[in-house]
């Protein structure tokens, strides 16, 4: 194999790399909202029961008693750690609804110099995962370009 030939493959495997990167970063951001969406105060409640009964029927800290006697600390740890997921979801709460605020108010402003009470800044709002989630999709509403009529993204019906 020639050297032009190797120089090639490894720019194309470089080329591989950076978009399966780019995907597992869009990903992780999907993931992340995703996950902020899925803590519901209902689901927080119903997991904490569940896990509270599990570990009562598990009963670790009479199996710690039996081995250190240190009970307490694991107590101490425990009402720590559900401290610090109450505080983190406080934040995740505040967080969205400062920004929520601050689109409502940018949003009336704009809608108060308009006419017809509809802002350039509400049509282009980003959506949020949840509404992005149930909105189409506007590169589906037309065919495909010439470009793609050729390969098996045209098929995307």
């Amino acid at each position: 194999m020639s050297f032009d030939k190797l120089l090639a493959k490894v720019e194309q495997a470089e080329d591989a790399l950076e978009a399966r990167e780019r995907q597992v970063a869009a990903d992780f951001r999907v993931l992340g909202s995703t996950w902020r969406e899925t803590l519901t105060p209902t689901r927080i409640v119903i997991a904490g029961a569940l896990a509270g009964f599990l570990v009562g029927r598990a009963r670790p800290v009479h199996a710690a008693g039996a081995i250190g006697g240190g009970s307490a600390r694991w107590l101490q740890m425990a009402s720590s750690v559900a401290g610090l997921v109450g505080a983190l979801q406080a934040k995740f709460a505040a967080e969205g609804a400062e920004s929520a605020a601050k689109g409502a108010e940018a949003e009336v402003a704009a809608a108060a110099g308009s006419p017809d009470g509809v802002t350039e800044a509400a049509a282009a709002a980003p959506l949020s995962p949840s509404e992005r989630r149930y909105s189409a999709d506007p590169a589906w509403d037309g065919p495909p370009v010439p470009a793609e009529a050729a390969t098996d993204v045209s098929e995307r019906r």
